[in-house]
This record gives C-alpha cells, sequence and structure tokens, in this order.
C-alpha cells in the first residue's frame, strides 16, 4: 500500500476543516486537506443563517455569491403563539448557500497552498515514529498533526481514545426549501414548544419574500411528521408550496467533548462538540476554533513540538476564548429542553411584560448568547421563575 507524507493532514473539508488548512497553509506548511464526499459542499446539511460579524471574524467576506439573503433580526414564538421581535436597524445575519460556501471557503484554503482530496475516506489513523497516518481503503497519509474536523462521526475521535459527542445529545433534523410562500424576507422565525420540536424549535429562513428554508430538529420523535405538522400550521392546510431541496442532518447540542487533542491530534468543529447548544450553530464558533487550530499547528511545525504537552496550548486558546460562553448555554439548553410548553408561554408573557427584547437582546451577539442569558437571569421578574428553572433541571441532572 502506497504511503504519502506531508506536514498537517485536515480530515474533513466543511468550513472547519477548511479554515484550519488554510490558517496553516498561510503560515508556509504543507497541507493535505481529505474529503470522503465526491464534492466540496455536498451533501448540504446546514440551516445556513450565520452572523455578519462572525463572518468577519473567520475571514471571510461579507459580500459574496454564497449569500442568498440577508435579515434585520428574527422573531420569536411560543407555543401558545405569544410572539416577540429581537432587531437591529441594519442586517445583523446573512442566509447562504452552503455549497457555494463551502467551495469559497476550499478556495481560500487551496490559493494558501493546502492541496485537497476528494473521496478519500479515512477509515482509521494510528502512529508511527512521531507521527500520524490516515488510512484509507488504498493508500496511506502520513503528518506530524492532524486535525480532525469529521463532523459528528467521531471516528478519529474514538480511535484516539478520547470520549465522543454524548449520544444523547444529538438531534435528528430536517428541512425543506420551499418556493410559494408568504413571509418577511427581513426576519427569521424561531417556533418554540414540545409538540412542534421536542428539545429544540423549528425555525423558517427567508431566501426570499416568496421562498424560505423550513426545518427543525427533535429528540424522541419523527422529524418528517413534525416538519410537515408545522408547515402546515404556519403556512395553512391550503397552502400549495412547492419544495425545491430536501436536507437532513445531526444538531450537536451538548457542549464541546472532554478533550479536544492529544499527540499529534487536534479536534475542531462539530467533532469536538463546538457548537451552540442553544442553537446548533457551529460554524462560527467551530470556526473560530479551527482558526486557532491551524495556527497552534503551524507553530507546532517551526518547534517541532507534535506531543499532547504542547499541543495542547490549542484547548488553553480556545477555552479561554469560548468556555464561559459553553458552559452557560449549556446550562441554558438543560433548563429548556425540561421547560413544558406552559412554563415557556410564562417566559414570553414576562419577557413582553418587562419589554426584554428591546432592552436586552439587541445589545446581544448572535454568535455569543452568554452575556445575553447572564443579564437575563438578573431580572426581578425571572429570577421569580428559578424555582420552577431549578425544578425542571433536576430530571436531567438525575439522568
Amino acid at each position: 500500500m502506497s504511503i504519502e507524507e506531508t506536514e498537517i493532514l485536515v480530515v474533513g473539508a466543511g468550513p472547519c476543516g477548511l479554515i484550519a488548512a488554510r490558517e496553516t497553509a498561510e503560515r508556509g506548511a504543507k497541507v493535505v486537506v481529505l474529503e470522503e464526499d465526491v464534492e466540496i459542499g455536498l451533501p448540504c446539511h446546514c440551516a445556513g443563517l450565520l452572523s455578519l460579524k462572525g463572518l468577519s471574524q473567520v475571514g471571510v467576506p461579507l459580500h459574496g455569491p454564497y449569500v442568498q439573503n440577508k435579515v434585520m433580526g428574527a422573531r420569536f414564538f411560543s407555543p401558545s403563539g405569544l410572539s416577540f421581535t429581537v432587531e437591529r436597524d441594519e442586517p445583523v445575519a446573512c442566509v447562504i448557500d452552503r455549497s457555494v460556501f463551502d467551495k469559497f471557503l476550499a478556495h481560500q484554503a487551496t490559493q494558501a497552498g493546502a492541496e485537497i482530496k476528494l473521496n478519500w475516506k479515512v477509515q482509521g489513523v494510528k502512529r508511527v515514529n512521531q507521527r500520524i497516518i490516515g488510512v484509507g481503503e488504498y493508500s496511506l497519509i502520513g503528518a506530524k498533526v492532524l486535525i480532525d474536523a469529521e463532523g459528528v462521526s467521531s471516528r478519529i475521535v474514538r480511535v484516539a481514545g478520547l470520549k465522543p459527542l454524548k449520544s444523547a445529545c444529538i438531534l435528528s433534523g430536517l428541512q425543506f426549501d420551499i418556493d410559494n410562500v408568504d413571509l418577511d424576507p427581513d426576519y427569521v422565525e424561531v417556533h418554540l414548544g414540545r409538540r412542534i420540536a421536542p428539545d429544540f424549535f423549528a425555525w423558517v429562513i427567508p431566501l426570499s419574500s416568496d421562498s424560505a428554508r423550513i426545518g427543525l430538529a427533535c429528540k424522541g420523535a419523527n422529524p418528517s411528521v413534525l416538519l410537515d405538522q408545522f408547515i402546515r400550521k404556519r403556512f395553512g392546510d391550503d397552502c400549495k408550496t412547492d419544495r425545491v431541496a430536501t436536507r437532513s442532518g445531526l444538531v450537536v447540542t451538548c457542549g464541546p467533548i472532554e478533550k479536544t487533542f492529544d499527540d499529534n491530534l487536534l479536534i475542531v468543529g462539530d467533532a469536538a462538540g463546538q457548537v451552540k447548544p442553544t442553537t446548533g450553530g457551529g460554524v462560527i464558533l467551530g470556526s473560530i476554533c479551527a482558526s486557532i487550530a491551524g495556527k497552534v499547528a503551524a507553530e507546532a511545525l517551526r518547534t517541532n513540538s507534535f506531543a499532547s504537552s504542547f499541543l495542547g496550548r490549542y484547548e488553553s486558546l480556545w477555552k479561554k476564548k469560548l468556555d464561559r460562553e459553553f458552559k452557560t448555554t449549556c446550562f441554558a439548553r438543560r433548563v429548556m429542553n425540561n421547560l413544558s410548553d406552559k412554563m415557556i408561554d410564562k417566559l414570553f408573557e414576562v419577557a413582553i411584560e418587562e419589554n426584554l427584547p428591546n432592552e436586552l437582546f439587541p445589545e446581544g451577539d448572535m454568535d455569543f448568547h452568554g452575556g445575553t442569558i447572564i443579564r437575563l437571569l438578573k431580572r426581578r421578574k425571572v429570577l421569580e421563575l428559578l424555582p420552577s428553572f431549578w425544578k425542571a433541571l433536576s430530571p436531567f441532572e438525575q439522568w
């Protein structure tokens, strides 16, 4: 079996893998990216709503062929139909075509010097003579550092003997791109309720004034059945929509895994659990971590330091930036998963009565919810609900 040598091996050509490859290649490293599918960006599993601020943070232009729409804010709906709106005076997020977006990131990576190999599935890894080797069906690729961006499957995490994502916190998701609907193109919709999407929510992301990406994720239920029910509820039984695309995927809500590095190994993105537990969005936070991983990998090459004692710097750096955020939003997700529809309605009543959307949420950050959650918990009316929150959390903690 033939063997190829490189300096940095990246497994997975999603946003996190490509950004890690870009950052490392820009610093002069020889980088190979392995992608198991035959085309970058396909199949697509992402809702594709990304903050403009977040895109800037990870070095992606805010105007590109991947942008389908820009939105000013979001409208939230309770199980009984209560609602409030969070908005800004200018766009805060864009809806992207993930296939085009990933191809743009691939172009950035190759322009920096990275090589991308398609239809190359890593079946395992092994360490030989202080190197790490990716094992394929017909060939081997050896490297000094492997950056694992393979996603939820976590094959490499398991082979490395690290603890993977908690299966109980991985939800099934489904979404459709639909034409011939009537909606406001400036606002995303978030619909909460256990009958709508247990342990998560349903979303309506406008692509234009008459098309949308509509989906949900859930636990312990059939997402296809729930999504059909939601579409009928949202747009009416008589609405003649045209379904132009169907996408399924998995949504991670557990927060980061226990350890995201080892000898010759860095783990980024969904594989590392670097996903917002509140929304399941992983592109921006995962890409921030991937950028850090790329820089640490390049420094490891420069200093010839490939043991975990050095590569642990990666985890220290991303935790310095994001650990508090992940812990706060993990707590919020645990509470939300155990709230009844009646309690969710009560929260909406308090939010509307206290004018919280106008007072608190405009100050928040779409990618960093922790600060808003902490400010929310300081409000007297919300504090009065805390006994109910702790009661709701108790069964989860016992589990």
